[in-house]
């Protein structure tokens, strides 16, 4: 069986629907094409938790911050803050933070040939509070991306390694994860936070989503105000401010390198989503060392969820699947947002996607399939109903029935005089086309005067009025029909003569019954016909032409509305299909004197 045959049977287009929606699913999750749309909703999510849920964290981050106002007053470029370093360093001795970490831009060697001992406090400092507190020194990346190296002299002070400050951004350049393996090859262990997340018992924190709806937005303490209280020798604000707490020192200016995050952090720019540096470190801190960072949902399980929403497909689409499809991303969305503030996340975009798609291929396919319908109803009916009824079938204002119902209806049965003679006597490709002139003819003049053709067998064509278009009266429709017959028979006959052969004569016949009419036939061909036993009255009343010398004969009904036209004349009571019926003849006014 050939591909388009196996089109045609619903069963394979249904499967081959499904099997489309599912590659394209598949697809969907190999390319990770709901990615942004993920990302979107993630951020979203984290704005909403961080709206309505987020508290103080015990023991949160302190951030000190080197702002505007601390490069104003001191004056000497930042490379030789060397003694305002010193003096920070000697000030967090005196409060005995849990944890330092500088992250900041270290001097990367040692200016001993310009300022002799220039570096000797911050070297001293830093070994002096390295032997009580864990400190963590940062290597910052420079233009090009490659790690700064730190001063030897300054990165020996210290019991750990510089670490790394380098962020990997999503594809929309936003900081969302933490995992180093995505930009850069360094191993794990070597970060910043990381670092530092040891210090404080986090020896393992992983790889995972950055939690941005943990902790509130982040302050700062300036850089120059603890220089004051240490100058101060005020040890009762700094060890209340700093004891046991995570210290950070960064840049908080403007000139600060500046990463975009899902949520604004920074209370001093509540609407920024470009922050510091420093505050991202921090954030991460606050993710290690809190519930952890939050895990994505393995691969498999995105994958199992993005097939099962390409299995809207199935079912007809109606008010309840409009209803499934309407509420299913707001359920979605709430599960995910649950499951992201326990710690999971679920992206969304490609379940979404795939599920949309497999909704409007379903939807599309449908009104495909409505669109066949109504061409096939349209061919089905076009050979047998005029334009206007056709037109009112299609647009719904009448009803075709096509489970059958009983009406009234004006029948007509016609049929050419001795045309199975004819047939012996002519060629066969004549006998063919001289039917096809006759029928293309008949039918036009049945479809004008509003009427249905029923079905053609030999050279009788039957036909009824009233039904499905209902008519005021389908015993005139019926009487103009024949009329109209009649003089396009004339037509057939010039074209007849003109080719060299015979004439031809029509019969007709009308009455006025009960029938039943719908569709009859198989799945394959059916067709709009008319049943009972008025079609066998009909039939055998055309039988009366010939001896009535008329070329219509009617029963007493249709008779009744054409008297007053004249051209009538009573032929009696016969026995036509079984019962006794009063018979007419009729010469139409406008044939009689021809």
């Amino acid at each position: 069986m050939g591909m388009l045959e196996r089109l045609q049977d619903p069963r394979f287009r249904w499967l081959l629907g499904l099997a489309i929606c599912l590659v394209i699913a598949l697809g969907i999750s190999y390319f990770q094409t709901g990615d942004g749309l993920s990302r979107r909703i993630l951020d979203r999510q984290f704005d909403l938790l961080h709206q309505r849920s987020a508290h103080p964290i015990q023991n949160d981050v302190v951030i000190v911050g080197i702002d505007e106002d601390s490069f104003r007053k001191f004056k000497e470029p930042f490379e030789l803050w060397h003694p305002h370093l010193a003096s920070f360093l000697q000030a967090m001795e005196s409060a005995k933070p849990s944890v330092l970490g500088l992250d900041i831009a270290l001097p990367e060697r040692s200016y001993q040939f310009m300022l002799p001992h220039y570096e000797d406090g911050l070297v001293k400092a830093l070994q002096a509070l390295s032997a009580q507190t864990p400190v963590v020194l940062a290597r910052k990346p420079d233009a090009e991306g490659a790690l700064r190296p730190v001063d030897g002299a300054l990165a020996a002070s210290v019991a750990d390694a510089p670490a790394s400050v380098m962020l990997c951004l999503d594809g929309d350049g936003v900081l969302r994860r933490f995992d180093l393996n995505r930009c850069t090859v360094n191993a794990q262990g070597t970060s910043f936070a990381e670092k530092v997340a040891a210090r404080l018992g986090v020896a393992h924190p992983g790889v995972g989503i950055v939690d941005f709806s943990a902790g509130q937005k982040f302050d700062y303490i300036p850089f120059s105000r603890v220089l004051e209280w240490q100058g101060q020798a005020d040890k009762q604000r700094l060890v209340a401010t700093f004891s046991g707490r995570t210290v950070l020192l960064g840049v908080v200016s403007a000139r600060a390198e500046k990463v975009r995050v899902p949520v604004p952090m920074a209370v001093w720019s509540p609407m920024d989503k470009r922050v510091s540096e420093v505050l991202v470190q921090a954030q991460i801190l606050r993710s290690m060392t809190g519930k952890g960072l939050i895990r994505e949902l393995p691969l498999w399980g995105s994958v199992i969820l993005v097939l099962a929403a390409a299995l809207l497909w199935l079912g007809r689409t109606g008010w309840i699947k409009l209803a499934v499809f309407a509420v299913t991303p707001v359920a979605l969305w709430l599960l995910a947002t649950w499951m992201l503030g326990v710690g999971i996340y679920l992206p969304l975009g490609g379940i979404l996607l795939s599920g949309l798609f497999a909704f409007m291929a379903r939807l599309g396919y449908e009104s495909v399939m409505q669109i066949r319908g109504r061409e096939g109803l349209r061919e089905l009916f076009d050979s047998y109903v005029n334009r206007e009824a056709l037109n009112g079938i299609m647009s719904g204002k009448i009803d075709s029935r096509t489970d059958g119902e009983r009406v009234r209806v004006c029948l007509l049965h016609a049929r050419i005089k001795d045309f199975s003679r004819r047939v012996q006597e002519c060629e066969p490709q004549a006998s063919v086309s001289l039917l096809n002139d006759y029928f293309s003819e008949m039918a036009i003049a049945v479809h004008q005067h509003k009427g249905t053709l029923d079905k053609f067998v030999g050279s009788e064509l039957g036909a009824f009025f009233g039904a499905p278009q209902t008519l005021e009266s389908p015993e005139r429709n019926a009487l103009e029909a024949a009329q109209e017959m009649l003089q396009r028979q004339r037509e057939v006959n010039e074209r007849l003569l003109e080719s060299g052969m015979p004439a031809i004569e029509i019969e007709i016949a009308l009455h006025v019954g009960q029938v039943v009419v719908g569709h009859v036939g198989s799945s394959a061909r059916k067709d709009y016909t008319a049943l009972g036993s008025e079609i066998d009255v009909v039939k055998a009343l055309v039988e009366l032409a010939k001896s009535a010398g008329c070329p219509v004969v009617c029963s007493a009904e249709v008779a009744e509305v054409v008297r007053v036209a004249g051209g009538i004349s009573e032929v009696g009571i016969r026995q036509v299909g079984g019962a006794d019926l009063h018979v007419y003849a009729w010469t139409p006014p406008l044939l009689g004197g021809q």
